[in-house]
């Protein structure tokens, strides 16, 4: 089910057979990864736990996070965390909160982990990565179902992202870099087709990097979901994600979260 592919710098998991069940455990872990491990340092690891505590402070506030602990010295540590631009802060807050206790039992004493669940992200590294776009990990999740008109779906899904990605890249620093979209078809093949569309960056990356970072992710969807009618990019720096669903959360009463969307890849 899963191939692992290298290409320049960038590790492509495809999961394109997925089956519901799995798709619907939106809470847990979907990809980690590990590295730089120490040896016993208490000074570090207090570091890293009091950066992981004021990143799911921050979450709940602002649904993002950027911290360090450490001063810059050899024990120093850095962190960002980043939720979908539709969840509620307290949704955020307890997406974040459960990425940490994945890594802290998956990731002992490591200097460096990478972890994604469904609507949440979170990195930490003792090397100082905040503010560039670190073309590390991504993964790509496909449709394994093709358009019945694959160029005029094609071109629709290119001018939607583009839209989305513009203007998520151009967002204030005082905002999320997030922005949602719709696109329909007319006259698609039987009947009308609405794509919708979403793209994110982290918010630690300036207009240009998040620009860097969502152009590169739609040249993989470009070569990779050509086609499909559904293709989701996870990134270190930043998530794209069409479909021809409604897949975003909406929230009718304040304070109260939605029931959890539709998968994120439609089975074939």
């Amino acid at each position: 089910m899963a191939l692992l592919m290298k290409n320049q710098r960038l590790f492509f998991f495809f999961l394109v057979c997925l089956t519901i069940s799995t798709l619907g455990a939106h809470s847990e872990l979907l990809y980690n990864h590990c590295e730089k491990n120490f040896t016993q340092n208490d000074i570090l690891q207090s570091n890293i736990g009091n950066l992981l505590i004021d990143m799911a402070a921050q979450s709940t506030l602002r649904r993002y996070a950027i911290s360090s602990f450490g001063g810059g010295g050899y024990e120093a540590v850095y962190g960002i965390a980043r939720c979908d631009g539709d969840m509620i802060h307290t949704a955020c807050s307890a997406c974040i909160t459960g990425a940490e206790h994945d890594i802290l039992s998956i990731c002992p004493g490591s200097g460096a982990v990478h972890a994604w669940r469904e609507k949440c992200y979170l990195h930490y590294d003792v090397t100082n990565f905040v503010g560039k776009w670190e073309r590390t990990y991504a993964s790509v999740w496909r449709s394994t179902t093709k358009a019945e008109d694959p160029k005029a779906f094609e071109q629709g899904v290119a001018e939607l992202m583009g839209e989305v990605m513009a203007e998520a890249a151009g967002a204030p620093d005082s905002t999320l870099k997030y922005k949602s979209g719709e696109s329909s078809l007319k006259g698609y093949c039987d009947g009308n087709v609405t794509i919708y569309g979403m793209a994110q960056c982290t918010q630690d990356l300036c207009e240009s990097e998040c620009n860097l970072c969502l152009e590169s992710s739609l040249e993989v969807m470009g070569k990779f979901c050509g086609g499909n009618v559904g293709c989701r990019i996870f990134g270190s720096g930043c998530v794209l994600r069409y479909e021809i669903y409604e897949f975003l959360t909406v929230y009718h009463t304040p304070g109260v979260e939605a029931p959890a969307p539709a998968p994120s890849v439609v089975a074939g």
